[in-house]
């Protein structure tokens, strides 16, 4: 079975004036083997300056260069000024971000 890190497509609100969004599909294993994926994804929301949204609902796990790697684009994203949000973090996200204490690097919403 291929390994699916993420995959993203830009959706617009109904209205004329809301801006584009990215929205980025995480798959459930965000771990090494799939990081150069998600790294070009990442990089062609950067490049694409719109908001984004991180769906990260199927996360069943993730390792920790996948963890530096988002902290990395949340990080250049907000420099850029463009907003990052996450769509319904999984459990296991939010595990590997609270025993990294990583959540503000991440942009995690409060629980």
């Amino acid at each position: 079975m291929p390994h699916d890190t993420g995959t993203s497509a830009t959706a617009t609100a109904s209205s004329t004036e809301a801006p584009h969004i990215t929205l980025i599909y995480c798959s459930p294993e965000l771990d090494i083997s799939g990081a150069q994926d998600l790294y070009d994804t990442l990089q062609a929301a950067l490049r694409a300056q719109c908001p984004v949204v991180l769906d990260a609902t199927h996360v069943e796990r993730v390792d920790t260069a996948v963890l530096q790697m988002l902290c990395a684009f949340v990080r250049d994203a907000q420099g850029s000024g463009m907003a990052v949000q996450w769509r319904q973090p999984s459990p296991a996200l939010e595990n590997a971000a609270r025993l990294l204490n990583i959540r503000a690097c991440l942009a995690l919403p409060r629980a």
